[in-house]
């Protein structure tokens, strides 16, 4: 699989498979330095754990949650007597190899090449910027759902892959929120300007939006808002115009008797060619075959 690089496309791709779920309870826990080839999600339910991520040792205390990355070495160096450490292991994207990737206890130097090859692109922390370490309020909403998962291994496999997926999901969207309540009111401020932004396209997509425009909507500088427009949504202004335009075609095309002549005039275009090779540039084909695909 290509490696992602667009919050768009990963969201829209996301499909968590886990490994391991384990209610993991021990005394003076200490596992030597390794790597993993997917991600570990770990809560302290109880007691305190030290964990060294790379040069970093991290004191987990109850209610604590830390996401082990691919590739990045660690080491529980100890742990208080009693430890409750409830975990998953995971891929947030299903792989043609995800069920047969094993759980790795090596470090790095010890693993071999084709074992190398497992590891997956740490897309949550690249993309979604999920830090290692996670200190946040719905850590206890966050527990419930990981108990919800560990009840599933007693149901048939179907009901249990949905419901590690819904658990998962669930939790991603409560870490994702927790994350951004955290963030000053200054940056939600001009997130609320940027939604604002986008808003606006939906509505008069088949209009001539500059870029100047926008911005002024957002009281940002051109510069501020197309940063954090990318930010927010994966793509550019003029890429998400391009798309709200697409997406209404595709439904003028669909369900009225239009022409495609009226359906380019509909969207923003003033011609059938502008249209047509806007269309295909989006979504790889004409809007005639897309038309004869779907059997209008």
């Amino acid at each position: 699989m290509k490696e992602l690089a667009d919050k768009h496309e990963l969201l829209m791709t996301l499909s968590p498979y886990i490994r391991r779920a384990l209610n993991h309870r021990v005394t003076n826990m200490r596992l030597r330095t390794r790597i993993i080839f997917d991600y570990e999600l770990l809560y302290m339910e109880r007691g305190e754990l030290h964990i060294r991520v790379e040069d970093v040792v991290h004191e987990l205390q109850e209610g604590d949650w830390i996401l082990l990355k691919p590739g990045v070495e660690h080491e529980f160096v100890k742990s208080s007597a009693e430890c409750w450490k409830p975990h998953i292991h995971f891929d947030p994207i299903y792989l043609a190899n995800s069920e047969q990737v094993p759980i790795n206890f090596k470090p790095r130097s010890e693993c071999t090449t084709e074992e190398i090859a497992y590891i997956r692109q740490d897309v949550l922390g690249e993309i979604l910027e999920i830090p290692t370490v996670l200190r946040i309020p719905s850590h206890k909403e966050l527990h419930k759902l990981l108990t919800e998962i560990f009840h599933a291994q007693a149901l048939s496999r179907e009901e249990r892959i949905i419901i590690e997926k819904m658990c998962v999901l669930r939790m991603l969207h409560i870490i994702l929120q927790d994350m951004n309540r955290g963030k000053s009111k200054e940056h939600l401020t001009h997130q609320k300007g940027v939604e604002t932004a986008a808003a606006y396209l939906m509505v008069h997509f088949a209009e001539a939006v500059s870029l100047e425009e926008l911005a002024k909507l957002a009281c940002l500088s051109i510069y501020h808002f197309s940063r954090l427009f990318k930010v927010k949504y994966g793509i550019s202004p003029h890429q998400y115009l391009i798309r709200c335009r697409m997406e209404k075609a595709k439904e003028l095309m669909l369900y009225s008797q239009a022409s495609l002549t009226a359906v380019a005039e509909q969207v923003g275009y003033s011609t059938l060619f502008s249209f047509s090779k806007a269309f295909k540039q989006a979504e790889g084909l004409s809007p005639k075959h897309f038309q004869m695909k779907h059997g209008v």
